[in-house]
């Protein structure tokens, strides 16, 4: 009789394949089920926010009509020199004018949608980096669940700006520049540099996370950075390169001038530098500007004056001059009065309270001018002065910690990107809010370490007794 070796396996049937399959997909919704329902109940929270309590349609003043405004006239004649366009950076209302072309030139609640669903991306990009920072299996989803109901993130993505766009690539930037500095991998870099690019397009003060990170590898590299090589850089850099390539035709085409990627830089330093609330430039039309935190200050002033934090003008609380409001002779010759009127002396009381104004002394705009949500804006804030702040500044001290630097540590560098453009320019709770993804998971950890110590030294003090 002959025999036969049994088969190594049965032979593959639809059944089987469906079973296997519906397997994979019960483990994988088991493994990500606190992701999964962060991610609904953010989105559900949002589109009810944007499409209902608070429809985008019905704020657009001020800024965001100025990001209307100018993606209309991009979708009218993209190629048209407009002077003006290379004031602010140009990521948003390239972003709104896409959305308008697929969707639409007035249809709001699409645009309402798209944001709703980048302020839940937001959330959920920031539960992943809280998992790939955190070693304990509580914190993801703690993370996930405040932000998912945190007014701030909620209140701005209900307006046409440009913080939730920034906030998304941000946050997905830090998962691939965290997942390259584990795994050493170059599409992470790829990944990150691309989103960083993006990001800068639309707030150019993600640059200054890129400079600090660039800083922080000379310090680390043979240690917490070890798996980052040089040519993982230079992958990263490319994108970005390219994208200031074009940014910086972009301002000449349209202005005739050299320059990176706005022309409102300078004009931005002389709020921070002169503390002044108002400027305005008389030219071929009258434009004015005036930061809502400066000039909650000055109102400050009245009530409170005899306080420290207040407004104090070098040169007066407006200034006014005749030209364009982007004349950098004009600007830097204010900058210079300043300066040499404040002395460093001065100069260190403004970059104090500038960096104060982050986190206390103003209420976050556009929900300061509007009655309705003021005090709901104010109690945020509040309760992010009174619970964050003091473990976001110990959360920054991470970066000085080779065990800390390659996890927390990329964390730390953007809070210290924050600090710096609120030195260089001035502090706002808006400004602030892009990077509460990363204070709030920061703080979490802080709580959780000063928690797992006290719990350590109770049971030790309660064994010895």
């Amino acid at each position: 009789m002959t025999s036969h070796d049994a088969p190594d396996s049965a032979p593959s049937t639809p059944q089987g394949t469906f079973a296997r399959v519906l397997a994979g997909f019960v483990g994988w919704l088991r493994r990500h089920r606190w992701l999964i329902v962060i991610a609904v109940a953010a989105l559900w929270i949002r589109l009810h926010w944007n499409l209902e309590v608070h429809p985008i349609g019905d704020y657009i003043g001020s800024d965001m009509r100025g990001y209307n405004s100018r993606a209309d006239q991009f979708i009218a004649d993209p190629d048209l020199a407009r002077e003006y366009h290379a004031f602010f950076p140009y990521g948003t209302h390239y972003l709104i004018a896409l959305l308008k072309v697929i969707f639409g030139k007035d249809n709001f609640p699409a645009i309402a949608a798209v944001y709703a669903v980048m302020g839940t991306l937001v959330v959920v990009f920031s539960t992943i980096i809280a998992g790939q920072v955190s070693k304990r299996r509580w914190v993801p989803p703690a993370v996930g669940l405040l932000l998912a109901f945190y007014y701030p993130l909620i209140s701005l993505g209900g307006y046409m700006l440009s913080e939730i766009p920034m906030a998304v690539f941000a946050t997905l930037g830090t998962i691939h520049l965290l997942k390259l500095v584990e795994s050493g991998k170059s599409r992470h870099a790829w990944a990150m540099g691309l989103c960083v690019s993006i990001a800068t397009a639309i707030r150019p003060q993600i640059l200054l996370s890129i400079a600090l990170f660039g800083l922080a590898w000379l310090v680390y590299r043979k240690t917490a950075f070890a798996r980052v090589k040089f040519r993982h850089l230079l992958y990263a850099g490319l994108p970005l390169a390219l994208v200031l390539a074009y940014s910086s035709w972009r301002v000449e085409h349209h202005t005739g001038r050299r320059g990176l990627i706005s022309e409102n830089g300078t004009f931005n330093q002389v709020f921070g530098h002169c503390h002044t609330k108002m400027i305005t430039a008389k030219g071929k039309s009258t434009i004015k500007f005036g930061p809502p935190p400066l000039i909650q200050l000055h109102r400050r002033a009245t009530t409170h004056p005899n306080s420290w934090i207040k407004l104090d003008p070098a040169i007066a609380p407006e200034l006014n001059f005749k030209g364009y409001i982007a004349d950098k002779e004009v600007l830097k010759g204010y900058l210079r009065t300043c300066w040499e009127k404040k002395g460093l002396v001065g100069q260190a009381k403004y970059t104090a309270i500038n960096a104060i104004l982050l986190v206390a002394y103003n209420t976050m705009w556009p929900d300061s001018g509007r009655g309705k949500w003021r005090e709901t804006a104010k109690w945020w804030g509040k309760q992010h002065l009174y619970f964050l702040t003091a473990p976001m500044l110990l959360g920054m001290l991470t970066i000085f910690r080779r065990k800390t630097a390659g996890r927390h540590g990329i964390l730390a560098i953007h809070l210290w990107a924050l600090l710096l453009t609120a030195a260089l320019f001035f502090g706002d709770a808006r400004l602030r809010c892009p990077y509460d993804p990363f204070i709030v998971i920061l703080a979490f950890e802080v709580y959780a370490f000063a928690g797992a110590w006290l719990w350590l030294r109770a049971r030790r003090l309660l064994g010895r007794g």
